[in-house]
């Protein structure tokens, strides 16, 4: 089986499907059967260090990233418009902190808007383009169901998750601490 594995900027599916069938191509006719290809796309990772210059995998540079011996149809497609805003949203995988900080901004958007379905929730946390959103906040929410701080109206694409965990959000004055006091009774 052959597996070739493209680690570029973020690419859109369409662009992944072009990419995908330019390469197929090729390798069908070097002989190389369509159907032992995997091809693999990974967000860049790191910084690299490549003809004698180091390429910065934060930076938008076309030309040096995308080099990695693939085929020259790959190189083209590389350049994708910079996107404003946080870099868990192109991640492969997001840290727990990341999902954390996601969960806490779902949790204040049902605190202000009373319910919100998917979608709403997907725009309100500006992750509409994130293929992941979906799954990870129907994870977000069943957790938040189970500690019965948002409760669950309708199916499938008409389900809102109405929030009915304490009305303020965390102002209130925690739990008092008693302590013994010590006293210098011999």
């Amino acid at each position: 089986m052959a597996i070739v594995t493209i680690e570029s900027p973020r690419l859109n599916s369409d662009q992944k499907v072009r990419i995908g069938e330019k390469i197929l191509q090729a390798l069908g006719q070097e002989g190389v059967l369509a159907s032992s290809v995997v091809v693999l796309f990974h967000p860049e990772r790191g910084d690299m260090y490549m003809d004698h210059l180091l390429v910065q995998a934060e930076t938008e540079t076309a030309a040096p990233a995308p080099a990695k011996s693939a085929p020259a149809a790959v190189a083209a497609p590389a350049p994708v418009e910079a996107e404003a805003g946080p870099s868990y949203k192109i991640k492969a995988r997001r840290t727990q902190a990341e999902l954390e900080g996601i969960k806490q901004d779902l949790m204040g958007a049902l605190r202000q808007r009373g319910s919100l379905n998917s979608f709403e929730a997907q725009e309100s946390l500006g992750l509409k383009d994130c293929d992941w959103a979906p799954a990870t906040l129907r994870r977000m929410f069943t957790e938040l169901e189970e500690a019965s701080l948002v409760g669950k109206i309708g199916q499938k694409r008409g389900t809102r998750y109405l929030w009915t965990g304490p009305a303020d959000d965390g102002a209130s004055l925690p739990p008092a601490i008693l302590v013994k006091a010590e006293t210098d009774e011999a």
